[in-house]
């Protein structure tokens, strides 16, 4: 199944797309360029020929010849963009990549390249709510707890309002959040409802 929110963004000829099948967009598929995601804090600005990253949950590039993806079954698929240059990204982030600084890292990385922050623009895309993001104390602890609620003496997250307010510290408010809930929506694959190994792909490109 396709799924294609580039209209959510509104940015000419960017687009944001995901699939569930494992198919891959009708693109040279020499110019996706994939992520080993392991939960990390690790970012990367593409440089050379590497089509695989290791050990990498962002990736961020200048060039528009190319596409990003991410994979995801619960976590969320971040992307971010300069609404006046074609610097573009994505993000694989699940609670423990917040907790150590993914989004902080992703940040310093765009400032490095002299993004300006009053120009970038963020969409959350597919993952699971805090209704359905049941964690534990421990979990909790590295997090504030006006992202949480608790029902019935169990903890539930909002990963995506953890993400927001990261963003917010850095002055950064245009953001699109979706709001589909992967663990809801059948639609998607989702790790805490299924416990699958597949994932759903998401891909940032231009076509110009």
């Amino acid at each position: 199944m396709w799924i294609d929110y580039s209209k959510e963004i509104d940015i000419r000829n960017l687009n944001i797309i995901f699939n569930t099948d494992n198919q891959h967009p009708s693109i040279d598929s020499k110019s996706i360029i994939k992520m080993n995601q392991t939960h990390s804090n690790t970012v990367n600005f593409i440089s050379g020929n590497r089509q695989t990253y290791e050990s990498t949950d962002a990736l961020f590039t200048s060039n528009n010849n190319i596409a990003l993806e991410v994979k995801v079954a619960d976590c969320m698929p971040i992307f971010i963009f300069d609404k006046k240059l074609s610097f573009f990204g994505v993000i694989h982030a699940g609670w423990r990549g917040l907790a150590n600084g993914i989004i902080e890292n992703s940040i310093n990385l765009l400032k490095e390249n002299d993004v300006e922050i009053n120009n970038v623009k963020v969409f959350i895309g597919p993952s699971i709510s805090q209704r359905n993001f049941e964690i534990q104390s421990d979990v909790m602890s590295y997090f504030d707890s006006k992202f949480s609620i608790v029902k019935d003496g169990k903890i539930f997250l909002s990963l995506q309002e953890v993400a927001i307010g990261k963003f917010a510290s850095y002055g950064i408010s245009d953001i699109v959040n979706i709001n589909e809930c992967t663990y809801e929506n059948l639609n998607y694959h989702s790790y805490r409802r299924d416990k699958t190994d597949k994932r759903t792909k998401g891909w940032i490109y231009y076509n110009e």
